[in-house]
């Protein structure tokens, strides 16, 4: 049997006006790393019971789990990768903003082993982005694209 894998990564830089997801606007540190070493924590618990199971999608959802650093996103796939059995051609998934992506982000993801970036953009229109409470520009959008296509992604 196969399975797909869900980490929801309730937290945002604040939270879009028209959003119904469990998601949060991170308050501090602590905040993150008490969720972290729950979902640590949970991911061992589900790893003993899911032995014999091959993943076949891993995908990072929100809330805006690009919010957190490209090392510790990178650190929770490998904790996974570790903990399940993942097929080698596995499409792995990140929800982001484009608010919360630089060079430096996208080219980690891709090393982390992420192929498939879902970026937000919900509209071009800068007027609509802002009344929605968004934190990026409609150039934010078409800058985040071509930082990722630079660090390796196809799948956008």
């Amino acid at each position: 049997m196969d399975l797909g894998l869900y980490l929801h990564l309730p937290f945002c830089k604040s939270k879009c006006h028209y959003c119904d997801f469990n998601s949060y606007p991170l308050r501090d540190d602590y905040q993150l790393s008490s969720y972290i070493s729950a979902l640590y924590s949970e991911i061992a618990i589900y790893s003993q019971k899911l032995k014999n199971i091959t993943m076949k999608t891993i995908y990072l959802g929100g809330g805006t789990p690009s919010i957190l650093s490209g090392d510790l996103i990178y650190n929770i796939l490998n904790f996974c990768k570790n903990s399940f059995k993942v097929d080698k051609n596995a499409e792995i998934t990140i929800e982001a903003n484009p608010g919360t992506l630089d060079k430096k982000k996208t080219k980690r993801l891709n090393e982390a082993g992420i192929n498939r970036l879902s970026l937000g953009a919900q509209s071009f229109n800068d007027y609509l982005l802002k009344k929605l409470g968004r934190i990026h520009t409609a150039q934010d959008i078409i800058d985040s694209y071509y930082k990722a296509r630079e660090s390796g992604f196809n799948n956008i």
